[in-house]
């Protein structure tokens, strides 16, 4: 029950963010002008990422928090949060050389950046260096957070940051100054006060309290697992960053806006996938902690099908119409950003169904083979996309490779799945899963290509966006869950009304 009402609230949550973050993006978008979000977008994307990092290293300082908690043992959780805290601090230092040295070589003199601004895109980039380093410092706090369950602190706080940012993006439209400096400044500021925010509440954890530990197998544990998860986000995150250096490269700032259009899109719906997903990660931790196999398959099956099926009915119709919305979202859309946008939607969708995959394998420990076998496939993305640019190939090619990429990983990830944890089977994946999803998927784009065919305005609104996911929910619930899983909805449903 416990579960079901964290994914209920963090579900809701992210609903309301993606709102206000979308319309952050087009008061930004306001403000710079096109040339500036694309080298904002270039050279400052280190900000966007640096969210997915940090919630990626959250997340595995949490699973020690989980089992230790699971375990009981408070001592260790002292130990496990002063540990990550010195980690991290080494990994601060390393991040202000590396990003200040060959970082700010490359950004002076590889990228595509007007002349006349590139003093601003500089003061841009420093900022960025040190809200990511907040960032990082955050980490241990949002992993004590995810670790006791207390999704609701998560949510407010999470929020704040978004409220922040919005105020953040209204103001720049009517500064009287250079918007892009003053971007860059404000982003740094308010890192700083969400850092101080979580800071505070982390305090209240009697976990969440410095003291000096020389525990040297607990520091190689971390090391070894968080550096790991640390290689498989900074693989992603390199795709991310890299294929938009490529963009700027090859096609310039405007293909860039696109781009960074499509990628706060990923933003989006990869923060509503993680955020749906997070509900279900500290209980199969937990449950892997007392060895309680059956459970986890059983977590495992559910968390895979409410991933993609609520993001099926979500994403259909956005993609669908995509153009319609871009136009209300942003005021104007040429074509290469509606298709980088369609094309992102779906990357997504099927990059989201690796999280319970990861929890899993996370929750072993066994994290060494599965991030070197997944992420070198991943990094594959960059040199490929890079000779079919320069052969000649359009710019969306970078979906294209980016999508087959996900593919094969995922085929990788199965892999990793079986060798790791041995009670999940490739015959109950595909045949519980895999197949349905496929299934319905199909049927319902069959659907919205009939409802697409209706043209009065508010009827094809209504079609799209009320009965279309209606649909897809019918035949998720229908063909997608299996008998145990229906009557346990079902149950759930009852309950609540009662």
């Amino acid at each position: 029950m416990r579960i079901a009402k964290n994914t209920t609230l963090m579900f809701f949550r992210m609903l309301l963010l993606t709102i206000i973050n979308l319309y952050t993006v087009r008061l930004v978008l306001k403000g710079l002008g096109f040339i500036d979000y694309g080298i904002f977008n270039a050279v400052a994307g280190v900000v966007t990422s640096a969210g997915f990092i940090s919630g990626v290293l959250a997340l595995s300082i949490q699973r020690f928090f989980s089992i230790a908690l699971g375990q009981g043992d408070n001592k260790r959780l002292n130990n496990i949060f002063s540990a990550s805290m010195n980690i991290i601090f080494v990994l601060c230092i390393a991040t202000i050389i590396l990003f200040e040295t060959i970082g700010l070589w490359f950004v002076s003199t590889q990228m595509t950046i007007p002349p006349e601004r590139l003093t601003t895109t500089l003061c841009l980039y420093h900022c960025s260096i040190f809200v990511f380093i907040f960032s990082l410092l955050q980490i241990p706090f949002t992993a004590a957070i995810f670790s006791n369950e207390n999704m609701g602190v998560y949510a407010v706080l999470s929020t704040i940051d978004s409220l922040l940012r919005l105020l953040l993006a209204a103001i720049i439209t009517i500064v009287d100054t250079d918007h892009l400096a003053f971007y860059g400044f404000g982003l740094l500021a308010e890192a700083g006060i969400i850092l101080g925010m979580y800071a505070w509440r982390g305090m209240k954890y009697k976990e969440c309290h410095y003291t000096k530990t020389n525990d040297k197998i607990l520091y190689r544990q971390l090391l070894k697992f968080s550096g790991w998860t640390m290689f498989g986000s900074l693989a992603s995150m390199g795709m991310n960053q890299g294929n938009t250096i490529l963009i700027n490269v090859f096609f310039g700032p405007i293909s860039n806006m696109a781009f960074g259009i499509a990628m706060q899109i990923s933003n989006a719906f990869n923060a509503l996938s993680n955020s749906m997903v997070l509900s279900f990660r500290p209980a199969m931790i937990k449950a892997y902690a007392k060895d309680d196999f059956q459970y986890i398959h059983q977590l495992f099956n559910i968390s895979n099908k409410f991933l993609y099926y609520t993001l099926l009915c979500i994403g259909l119709p956005i993609l669908i119409e995509m153009e319609t919305i871009l136009k209300l979202w942003l005021g104007n859309a040429n074509s290469e950003t509606v298709l980088f946008a369609r094309l992102m939607i779906i990357f997504i969708s099927l990059l989201a169904l690796n999280n319970p995959i990861t929890i899993i394998i996370e929750a072993t420990g066994k994290v060494k083979e599965y991030h070197i076998v997944v992420e070198s496939i991943t990094l594959l993305s960059l040199p490929i996309t890079w000779i079919l640019y320069k052969s000649g190939s359009p710019s969306y090619a970078v979906f294209l490779v980016m999508l087959s990429i996900c593919i094969i990983a995922h085929i990788a990830r199965l892999w990793c799945l079986k060798r790791t944890f041995k009670p999940f089977a490739y015959s109950q994946y595909s045949i519980g899963f895999a197949f349905p999803a496929i299934l319905i998927t199909a049927l319902s784009a069959m659907t919205a290509v009939v409802f697409q065919q209706i043209t009065t305005a508010i009827l094809h609104f209504v079609l799209m966006f009320l009965l279309l996911p209606i649909v897809a929910i019918g035949l998720s619930f229908i063909l997608g869950l299996n008998k145990t899983e229906r009557a346990m909805l079902l149950h759930l449903y009852h309950k609540k009304k009662a």
